[in-house]
């Protein structure tokens, strides 16, 4: 709009209109602090802009960010939409502010001071910034207003608009005089009280908008009196006017929008276990035929629907008998269902094993999150918010996950399950976790989570039978769960039904699709008759499985379903075999059928083994390319093997789309004892240590492993800033899978690793390339529980990421320079696997040796007071004066769990002799003892002064606590030897020294002196600040320490490698 020059008393008039609607201290507070002149105007705005900046810095020094509705800001970016307002201002010039009352009647000065208040914690300076930024809005737009009222024809209705204008101007000067009186206020009440509380700012912008709204209806009814010229002056006016509001809206709302961006970036962030999602374009599944499984379906889907129905819905069987099938069918009518009757599917997972992250425990709930966040409203937002304070979340031990990523956020007040639909999550197939521990952590987490969330979530589960599943399900409360036998809960007859009606539809199906392909009635009607049929059921009870891969087999349209047929009842009647060698045996039989030669059929069975027998032993399914790529062989060898096994196989039309096993019955059939007698038998060891092989000629290759092999710009380039595309060009996908898997087939292989072997050979060219490829990966903490294959260098290579592991993982290419500057002078490492870099002159001093360390926890912000290891050295758990007890994982280094609970200091801990509980005492007076399993608390022992010793009996039940002896089990006696069976010989620090008994072991330096325990060949360390630190030691056959080992320790320069920190 063209400046013009409206009457100076019409402003003052509105400005005073504003102002005699405040109260008389807002009123004179604000006119106090109004500069009187131009030149005072921009002096203020200025100086407010200045403020701006400095309060930037100081956001920017800080790493300032806050929490508003859910979501972490950072309060950098409110510090520069503040400044951005203020320019806005500042740029207009005196022109307008000679007739403009916004700039006339904003206390500037008032302004300035509140941006030049001093904040000290982000909360304060939140407030600041958001109410400043929101005012300034507000006011800009309210300054559009005044201006299109300022250019009004002298003829148009004014009258409601000056009103409107005059309200919602003094809206604006209403909420700065607030917090101007609050600044100028007592040092006292403004450090108890925030210049704008958040759900204040809230409120102001809430209502300035519907205020706006008032102004906009006046400012349309302006036209009224005017003639048809003057209207049309209007008419322009207006269009200017909301084109304005309009750039306004779009530069507030960006940063809404980037927030949801950010959001969305966060939530992609989230890894999950590829293809375990129901309906994943890679996890293909049949349902049932709509005439079988009727009445299981039936009560399935009536548990779902019953508002007060059981948290657990377990379906269990054997092999084979179509609980997959059963869970897929479900999961899909709860898609449909889609809210109706009050259910729908709320996430999935479904287990395979040997499919990647499928068979592990380690992506189980960080899968079912990133679902549930698309069905909980604001669960989002917790969950991004976690991400961005602990990015390393994803890596922490399941129980971790499952409180910071499921537990904590569902729990969360701001999560209102009242009206939300009951969310069943379906897990199919929990027994091909092949972790049996993960397994048992689930369910009982899981559990946890039943009893204490607000929203209504139920688990159906599928299963075999597996000792790791149903002792859970036995501890478990009848009220909490159902469960169905597969098997035994389904009559033989109705079994024997919906096979025969499975069959029939098949056969049919089978009978027109080959007919239609060859153009005539070439298969005769009564090829599958009853008799047939009958036969045919009577081999597949109670299996779908079997009766599924019959069909498939007879089915390929590259042979004659009769003869297939004829085949599979011809083996019915042939000697003693299983149900699944009855369903195998004829998919195989090719290989013994298409040739009499001896020497061509020996090459077949070769390349079957080769191909096929790679397949099943697979870590995780690879495409025909990667087949092509990783074994060496011809795309046309590998597909003529395949040709004949669609019926057992999953293999897509495309080249790059991976191969998989359609059901686990098929691989254990092939690795059976009994199948290596015959030609088509896989021997699982041979496969591996052919597959390690090839692996390592993959990494080795010209197009494999190297230096910077994304070709960063910057040596200190975060791994989270490379792009995902840039890390998927560079590293194929049979690339990642040597990267992952080469050491898993060389365990598996069961062959010893030599000095001068291949591994040994590859570790010395491509170590540093192998962590480098890892990192970029995001698997850096895998390797550090591979390597524990015992050789010089594989030992010196496992010290070395014990070390630089932090690092490795933030920046991938630290490798070569940090790692290898810092790593000791003897390490093999540094000598044989890198270079020094050439761009620093001088290094720095390091140890000769590793020395004892093998690693430092850091965690714990206070001093240490307690460590103890599990009676298996594989945890050490440390209590500190922050009233945490943290447990490490001493193998890797990685914080496997924070046990909170206690509200004071802990002051001693200790674990049971079998391993299953710790307890831990506090000067809060109370003994807690934590389940290992699930890490919560199984009692508290309440009026005990602060407890120095704690110790179990070997009963596992009883506690010696200062010499006082506590019965925690059901027993009320106890046997006092078994007490003194359970005393180890004392580890303590005395004065600079550890010792055992009063033998001096080791000196130690200033920084580690505090706390000290032993377990085995490892020491475990509590210093002052908080820091653990292991030491290991050689040891004798009787575990006793050599003399000659007891040595002062490498103790390297200042550099702290951070295993695991909580939060971080």
């Amino acid at each position: 709009m063209p400046p013009s020059s409206p009457s100076t008393f019409a402003t003052a008039q509105l400005l005073q209109n504003a102002l005699h609607r405040l109260k008389d201290e807002e009123r004179t507070t604000i006119e106090r602090h109004i500069p009187q002149t131009s030149t005072d105007i921009q002096s203020a705005v200025q100086g407010a802009v200045n403020a701006a900046n400095n309060k930037r810095q100081a956001c920017l020094d800080n790493r300032w960010s806050c929490t508003l509705n859910g979501r972490n800001v950072i309060l950098r970016e409110k510090a520069d939409k503040v400044v951005h307002w203020l320019d806005r201002f500042r740029s207009v010039g005196d022109v307008v502010a000679n007739a403009d009352p916004i700039h006339i009647g904003l206390p500037w000065a008032g302004i300035r001071l509140l941006l030049e208040a001093a904040v000290a914690e982000s909360n304060q300076m939140a407030a600041l910034l958001i109410g400043c930024e929101t005012t300034l809005y507000m006011a800009s737009r309210l300054q559009v207003y005044i201006e299109f009222w300022h250019h009004l024809p002298p003829e148009a209705t004014r009258n409601n608009l000056e009103e409107s204008l005059a309200v919602m101007y003094a809206h604006v000067l209403h909420f700065l005089a607030r917090a101007i009186l609050i600044y100028e206020s007592s040092a006292i009440r403004r450090a108890f009280s925030a210049l704008w509380k958040t759900d204040d700012v809230v409120e102001f912008e809430k209502n300035g908008s519907n205020l706006a709204i008032k102004v906009e209806i006046d400012a349309s009814n302006c036209d009224r009196a005017v003639n048809a010229q003057q209207q049309e002056i209007v008419s322009q006016l207006q269009q200017n006017m909301q084109k304005v509001l309009a750039e306004l809206q779009q530069h507030h709302q960006l940063q809404a929008s980037l927030d949801h961006l950010h959001l969305k970036i966060d939530l992609g962030k989230i890894p999950y276990a590829k293809g375990a999602i129901f309906n994943s374009s890679d996890n293909a599944h049949t349902l049932c035929h709509p005439a079988t499984r009727t009445d299981l379906l039936a009560q399935v889907q009536q548990w779902a629907r019953l508002p007060d129905g059981k948290s657990i819905f377990w379906l269990y069987g054997g092999a084979g008998t179509g609980k997959s099938t059963i869970s897929w069918t479900f999961s899909q009518w709860l898609t449909d269902q889609r809210g109706m009757g009050g259910v729908e599917l709320g996430a999935s997972f479904f287990f395979k094993r040997g499919e990647g992250d499928r068979d592990s425990g380690n992506r189980f709930f960080p899968t079912i999150i990133r679902q549930l966040t698309k069905k909980i409203a604001g669960l989002d937002a917790l969950i991004a918010n976690i991400i961005d304070s602990d990015p390393f979340i994803f890596d922490k031990a399941i129980p971790e996950q499952f409180r910071r990523l499921v537990l904590q956020p569902l729990q969360d007040s701001s999560i209102n399950g009242a009206n939300l639909r009951t969310l069943i999550v379906v897990v199919d197939a929990l027994d091909e976790c092949k972790n049996e521990k993960d397994i048992r952590l689930i369910l009982g987490l899981w559990s946890q989570l039943l009893q204490t969330t607000k929203i209504n979530l139920r688990l159906f589960l599928t299963s075999r039978y597996e000792p790791s599943i149903w002792p859970v399900f036995q501890n478990m409360s009848v009220d909490m769960f159902q469960d169905i036998n597969l098997v035994d809960a389904v009559s033989l007859s109705t079994i024997q039904h919906d096979l025969s009606v499975y069959l029939n539809d098949s056969l049919a199906s089978i009978h027109k699709d080959y007919n239609d392909r060859l153009q005539g009635i070439v298969l005769p009607s009564d090829w599958a008759d009853s008799e047939k049929i009958r036969q045919l059921v009577e081999m597949a009870v109670p299996l779908f499985i079997v009766a599924a891969t019959m069909c498939r087999y007879i089915g390929d349209l590259m042979f004659d379903p009769g003869e297939r047929l004829q085949k599979i009842l011809h083996n019915r009647t042939v000697g003693h075999m299983s149900q699944m060698e009855l369903t195998y045996r004829p998919v195989l039989e090719y290989l013994t059928d298409q040739t009499e030669d001896d020497g061509s059929q020996e090459k077949l069975c070769l390349d079957f083994r080769t191909v096929v027998g790679s397949i099943v032993v697979l870590a995780e399914p690879l495409s025909k390319n990667g087949l092509v790529t990783l074994l060496g062989m011809p795309l046309r060898s590998i597909s003529r093997q395949l040709a004949p096994l669609h019926s057992v196989l999953h293999i897509p039309a495309d080249q790059d789309t991976p191969i998989r096993t359609l059901h686990l019955s098929f691989a254990e059939f092939l690795l059976s004892e009994k199948a290596q007698k015959q030609s088509f038998g896989v021997d699982s060891s041979n496969a591996h240590v052919a597959l390690s092989r090839h692996c390592l000629r993959v990494l080795s290759s010209p197009h494999g492993l190297r230096e910077n092999i994304c070709d960063l710009k910057c040596l200190g380039q975060l791994r989270h800033k490379v792009e995902s595309t840039t890390i998927a060009s560079r590293l194929s996908p049979v690339l990642q899978y040597a990267c992952r898997h080469w050491v898993h087939h060389v365990q598996y292989s069961l062959r010893q690793i030599h000095n001068d072997g291949e591994v040994h050979i590859f570790l010395k060219k491509h170590f540093l390339h192998w962590l480098e490829a890892l990192s970029l990966m995001d698997c850096i903490s895998e390797t550090i529980s591979l390597l524990v294959m015992y050789v010089t260098l594989l030992e010196d290579a496992r010290r070395f990421i014990l070390t630089y592991r932090y690092i490795v993982d933030l920046a991938p290419l630290q490798l070569y320079s940090s790692a290898i500057i810092f790593a000791p002078q003897t390490s093999l490492v540094r000598n044989i696997c890198g270079r020094l870099p050439t761009w620093i002159q001088r290094y720095p001093e390091t140890p000769v040796g590793w020395g004892l360390e093998l690693q430092k926890l850091e965690g714990h912000s206070s001093s240490l007071n307690a460590l103890a290891f599990s009676p298996d050295g594989a945890l050490l758990a440390s209590g500190s004066d922050d009233k945490t007890i943290r447990l490490w994982d001493t193998q890797t280094g990685r914080e496997v769990q924070k046990l909170e609970g206690h509200s004071k200091w802990v002051s001693a801990i200790v674990f049971s002799p079998n391993g299953a509980l710790l307890a831990s005492g506090s000067s809060d007076q109370t003994i807690r003892l934590w389940d290992m399993q699930t890490y919560r608390t199984l009692e508290r022992l309440q009026n005990i002064p602060t407890p120095k010793t704690i110790s179990f009996a070997n009963d596992n039940i009883t506690l010696v606590i200062d010499e006082k002896i506590f019965n925690i089990g059901n027993s009320s006696s106890f046997n006092a030897d078994s007490i003194k069976a359970c005393e180890d010989k004392t580890v303590s620090v005395s004065g600079n020294w550890i010792q055992r008994g009063s033998q001096n072991l080791l000196w130690l330096p200033h920084e580690y002196r505090g706390i000290a325990t032993f377990n085995g060949d490892k020491l475990a360390v509590g210093a002052t600040s908080g820091l653990v630190s292991i030491f290991h030691f050689e040891s004798t056959e009787q575990g006793e320490l050599e003399n000659d080992e007891v040595r002062k320790p490498m103790v390297e320069p200042r550099r702290k490698v951070i295993c695991a920190v909580a939060g971080a």
